[in-house]
């Protein structure tokens, strides 16, 4: 392991179900309470407030270059990916049918280099009823299969040079992987690393450095990657069930982790500096 983390620090408490962070370019962190169907932000001087309520179960969220927030909902009545201003004062429907049939319920979203957003569609799929979907929307608004027959997918997350994109599917416990073509089409599953039981990989974040970090729900933590998809460490959180992970901070060294099971936001301080995503920011 060629990276050190600190003990990971209460940020956030009294969250029933947190998920989904992201940062803005002015160093607000968002994410979801999918219990109370919230979209909450924390300023830079802590403040905490709920800026939109989806009325849905959101899940997951990612900053377009278009400087909206996008958000993975998989309540019934959104089952989708919505979009609003960073203020909550306008949102609207991105997507929620394919082909004229509903989606089952967009959990986790990611944008790559081209403006294409990636996003998983897990809900109500299982080992029992592999339903779950992973789609891609072309800047144009075309809305494309990238792969079916899933047990729920759910984190997403894109290589720094746009190779691959990378998807977690929860029950299989296991990463998989999708080539980026040069052309815009894209390659066939490939089965490119496991995770220890119980339960599986959850929401997913590059460090700059190449090393994938995979929210380990009902594991206590993040599993870290290498380029091989080989496990080279583990980051402990208190909790059981860890959500998500993103990197923030003045240095995009801060790792971010949200945990159901103590309804927390951690941050831990790394020498791992977070991959630049395709989200408008200018990174240093």
């Amino acid at each position: 392991m060629d990276y050190t983390v600190s003990e990971p620090t209460v940020l956030v408490s009294g969250i029933q179900t947190p998920e989904g962070p992201a940062f803005d370019g002015d160093g607000n962190l968002y994410w979801v309470n999918w219990e109370k169907h919230a979209i909450m932000r924390r300023t830079p001087a802590g403040e905490v407030s709920e800026i939109f309520n989806t009325g849905g179960i959101p899940a997951g969220l990612a900053f377009g270059k278009d400087g909206w927030l996008y958000i993975a909902d998989e309540g019934d009545d959104i089952h989708g990916v919505m979009r609003i201003l960073p203020d909550g004062s306008k949102s609207e429907i991105v997507v929620n049918h394919f082909r004229n049939k509903p989606l089952n319920g967009a959990n986790d979203l990611v944008f790559d280099a081209n403006g294409v957003l990636y996003f998983s569609d897990p809900w109500r799929s299982s080992l029992d009823n592999p339903i779950g979907g992973f789609y891609r929307l072309m800047p144009d608004g075309e809305l494309d299969v990238v792969d079916s027959g899933l047990c729920f997918p759910n984190g997403v997350a894109v290589a720094a040079d746009n190779s691959y994109v990378y998807l977690a599917e929860t029950q299989r416990n296991r990463i998989l992987r999708y080539l980026i073509n040069g052309d815009g089409t894209h390659g066939p599953r490939e089965h490119w690393a496991d995770t220890t039981l119980p339960s599986g990989p959850d929401g997913m974040c590059f460090a700059a450095s190449g090393e994938l970090l995979a929210a380990h729900y009902n594991g206590s933590g993040v599993d870290v990657f290498g380029t091989d998809g080989k496990q080279t460490g583990f980051i402990s959180i208190p909790g059981r069930f860890t959500t998500n992970c993103c990197f923030g901070g003045p240095n995009n060294s801060t790792l971010i982790v949200t945990d159901v099971d103590t309804k927390s936001l951690y941050s831990v301080e790394t020498t791992l500096k977070g991959q630049p995503l395709h989200d408008g920011r200018t990174y240093a």
